[in-house]
């Protein structure tokens, strides 16, 4: 598969490796004014990246480098677990200078029924894809699509496809379709005799880490791309049957592998769960100094280790019931196939620890810092108390202006989210509520901004920048309310504790820890001191200026200074995935 990972230059002879900067041939034949953006596209687009950072707290984008300039044909890759979610982070997140226009497929029910969303996803340049679910499994003709597709990456499109074939709210990443790579074939097949043609397929891993909750975090990564051409990969356009389908299904193993090597990926909720136990009591104290992308990466690294730990793997990565162990990123795949029986066992005994303790914090509503600092003296507690019960005071005086003008939204948001749990199961529903929150959220704002200006027309010059900004600093301050609140929670609960229960936590996580650095420093490959891991950390911090310096977390206008990426909008902590 090492020709798939070939770039295309100048000359044959000039040729290099991908290295995460992307390098593409010029080919002027190809520019077409339709990669040009219409109207509508650019102001859905923007519109999309008000709506994802509305919603989101913290939108970390990695690796636009990587990502192929216009006029250079692409298919950008990517997983598929938030709906329509998915789609407008790609579209908010792509740099326009980096690439004006990535055109989306979708399914081709939405241009037959009228509605918001239907409108909203027909003039954004989408290209409508038939599915069998859809008519009643009956067999469907998309030779129409397909050729569409071809000749739009023809002319120098970038279209986005998911090849897991439909959104799932699930911790395990979907066998990938090969349509991506059939398409792949078909387009090399049509520009073969264009020596200088060339096809770049991106991809990227989206992890949500609450993907419906408000003000939950968001990382998206593109990784180096894979440049095809019909010289090099004349095998994915062979004339013999077999030789273009084993090209096909290689091409489709490497998509796969590459995007879930940046997931938070497992068999199953639990497995999720234990990754974020190891990794707060390994590294908790790093907070949000290091990067949302190495809190994801060092967190898939427990979660790649516990995925085996209900079976006893042996060398060849099989369990010892001869079923596949599932993927992982190489390092740990191999780390984990090495180890013995008696490791094994081990980590299968640490899986249990750890969520026993996670259950135990659960039940006493606690953060694992709060047992690692142990019990304050009551004066003290009672003190914090009555810090945290004035500054609730005083941010919920200054919220209650915002508040108002953010009432209809939080009304609509809780009548549709009401409609949709009724319709089945959550985990089935969850991706439609992240879409119907993040949309709602963002409807309402032009509405509402425009009633206000209305209603204060003669000083409109002064109430619509001002609307604009009231509404934003009271998502701020709501935040620093929420988690003030819930800190407000944890010392009562403190108050109330015993130290029996306490010194039992305390002496139960000092156990834990002791295990879980050997594990992470032996097994997985992990600095002896955590701390390393910050040093690594090339994620520029925000500016807050003098008045956020002067006045701590709270009054910065960007953003509060959160102590975990974890952190949700919500008086409880959030430890289950499912």
């Amino acid at each position: 598969m090492a020709t798939l990972r070939q770039r295309s230059a100048h000359s044959k002879d000039d040729e290099a490796k991908t290295n995460g900067n992307a390098q593409f041939i010029d080919r002027s034949s190809l520019t077409s004014q339709s990669n040009q953006p219409p109207p509508m596209y650019r102001a859905i687009r923007f519109f999309f990246k008000i709506c994802l950072h509305s919603f989101y707290g913290n939108v970390e984008v990695e690796g636009t480098e990587n990502i192929a300039p216009d006029n250079y044909p692409a298919i950008l890759v990517s997983n598929h677990s938030n709906s329509l979610t998915d789609a407008i982070a790609i579209l908010s997140t792509v740099p326009p200078k980096s690439r004006s226009m990535i055109r989306m497929t979708a399914k081709d029910t939405f241009w037959h029924n009228p509605g918001v969303f239907n409108y909203v996803i027909k003039n954004a340049g989408t290209i409508p894809i038939k599915r069998r679910k859809d008519y009643d499994n009956q067999k469907v003709d998309n030779a129409d699509a397909m050729g569409a597709l071809i000749d739009s990456l023809g002319a120098g499109s970038c279209v986005c496809m998911f090849p897991e074939g439909i959104s799932r709210y699930h911790p395990q990443l979907a066998p990938f379709k090969p349509g991506v790579a059939m398409i792949a074939s078909d387009t090399l097949a049509k520009f073969q005799d264009k020596p200088d043609f060339s096809l770049t397929i991106m991809t990227s891993s989206i992890n949500y880490l609450h993907r419906e909750k408000f003000r939950s975090d968001i990382l998206i990564t593109f990784h180096a791309p894979i440049v095809l051409t019909p010289q090099h990969n004349a095998n994915l356009f062979s004339p013999h049957k077999e030789e273009r389908m084993d090209a096909i299904n290689k091409l489709t193993e490497l998509l796969e592998s590459t995007v879930r090597s940046n997931l938070l990926d497992a068999q199953d909720w639990d497995t999720v769960r234990l990754g974020h136990v190891a990794r707060k009591i390994y590294a908790g104290d790093l907070g949000t100094r290091i990067s949302l992308g190495q809190y994801v990466r060092l967190t898939r690294k427990f979660v790649a280790a516990f995925s085996r730990h209900p079976h006893v793997v042996t060398t060849d990565g099989k369990s010892e019931d001869g079923n596949s162990s599932g993927d992982s990123d190489s390092s740990s795949e191999k780390t984990v196939n090495e180890m013995d029986q008696e490791t094994i066992l081990k980590i299968d005994a640490l899986a249990k620890d750890l969520a026993y303790y996670q259950d135990q914090l659960d039940f006493y509503h606690l953060k694992d810092y709060r047992i690692k600092q142990g019990k304050p003296p009551t004066k003290v507690l009672l003190g914090k108390l009555f810090q945290r019960s004035l500054l609730a005071c005083l941010l919920s005086a200054i919220c209650i202006p915002g508040l108002i003008l953010w009432a209809p939204v939080f009304v609509a948001i809780k009548y549709k989210e009401k409609q949709i749990r009724q319709k089945g199961p959550l985990e089935d529903n969850l991706d439609e509520i992240a879409q119907y929150k993040l949309m709602i959220s963002t409807f309402f704002l032009p509405l509402i901004w425009g009633f206000w200006v209305l209603m204060t027309l003669p000083i409109a010059m002064v109430t619509g920048p001002g609307i604009v900004v009231l509404m934003w600093l009271t998502i701020r301050w709501l935040e620093d309310l929420v988690h003030n609140a819930k800190s407000m929670l944890s010392l009562l609960r403190l108050l109330f504790m015993t130290q029996d229960t306490m010194y039992s936590l305390r002496d139960t996580r000092q156990e834990l820890a002791g295990r879980v650095h050997e594990f992470a420093v032996k097994q997985l490959g992990l600095p002896d001191d955590p701390e390393e891991l910050v040093k690594e950390n090339k994620t520029r911090k925000a500016n807050v200026g003098w008045l956020g310096k002067l006045s701590g977390s709270y009054f910065s206008i960007k953003r509060r200074r959160r102590k975990d990426w974890n952190e949700v909008m919500r008086l409880h902590d959030v430890s289950r995935y499912d």
